[in-house]
């Protein structure tokens, strides 16, 4: 099967990622926020704010 050519992805580019460019496994927006529409995220000692907004989209801020 191939896959269709995006702006991210040309044509030529294989259906598995190689193993260089593999992301870490993601986590759910949900398994953050829990509910909330804001959460503090501690990171190395500093304090981030995760939002979502009312579109639905996420702003982190410092």
């Amino acid at each position: 099967m191939t896959s269709t050519p995006s702006p991210d992805r040309p044509a030529d580019a294989p259906d598995q990622p190689r193993a260089d460019m593999r992301c870490a496994p993601a986590i759910a927006s949900e398994a953050l926020l829990k509910g909330q529409s804001v959460v503090t995220i501690e990171h190395k000692g500093v304090s981030y704010r995760l939002q979502e907004t009312r579109a639905g989209k996420l702003i982190l801020t410092k």
